[in-house]
């Protein structure tokens, strides 16, 4: 098991490292509500990376939690229909697997990714990172299955009782989609994750959140 999470973990650094040290300059696409969305060329992809930072007043664990709630997956990103944990690891270590609801004509979608959770024991910061892999299951009757895909929270406490969200997602939709939807979701749906993100954050459950993988700030009640 440490052999195959040491091997994941390489394959991760790698698909992330290509994917966010290039060159190309992030594009400011919205400024609003305290939310910034941004996009970028990424070299092999025809598909642009995007970008949405938020700065939230609220506790490290209760940002993670909000972020990591796989069956609250729905509310956090309007596309995704449902969500469940298919493998679990560890409390840091587990794979999740999402049915998108697409617009018609589009062909709804679905993926497999295999979760990872870290934390920086300086910086406390907290990085989810989901990378799509093979699902041995045949996809279902008139799905999409999305085979390439990754995406990157990250959540870094600051000094002042707020945490900064980063959200990353670089990902290949498959099959052929209108150029004007694609670029539509690039912009509107990080920005309407972050905008939930700061609603859900608020709500109670989150609120009194405490992730036994996660140490908080200190002074974070």
């Amino acid at each position: 098991m440490r052999i195959l999470s040491l091997a994941f973990a390489l394959l991760a650094a790698t698909l992330v490292t290509t994917a966010w040290s290039n060159d190309e300059p992030w594009k400011l696409e919205k400024d609003k509500d305290g939310i910034q969305v941004y996009t970028r060329a990424v070299d092999g992809w025809s598909i642009r990376e995007i970008r949405g930072i938020v700065r939230l007043p609220a506790r490290l664990s209760s940002a993670v939690a909000v972020v990591c709630d796989v069956a609250a997956a729905h509310e956090l990103n309007d596309v995704i229909a449902a969500a469940e944990v298919r493998q679990r690891d560890s409390d840091t270590r587990y794979q999740v697997y999402s049915s998108m609801k697409m617009p018609w004509p589009i062909n709804d979608r679905e993926i497999l990714n295999q979760r990872e959770i870290t934390q920086d024991e300086s910086t406390l910061a907290v990085t989810v990172t989901d990378i799509a892999i093979e699902d041995q299951a045949p996809p279902k009757k008139g799905v999409v299955r999305i085979v390439k895909s990754r995406q990157q929270w990250i959540v870094t406490p600051g000094q002042d009782g707020q945490v900064t969200v980063e959200m990353r997602a670089l990902t290949d939709p498959a099959g052929p989609i209108p150029a004007p939807i694609v670029n539509t979701m690039s912009v509107g749906a990080p920005f309407k994750t972050m905008s939930k993100l700061k609603e859900l954050v608020q709500r109670p459950e989150y609120q009194r959140a405490k992730l036994p993988f996660i140490k908080d700030a200190a002074g974070a009640s």
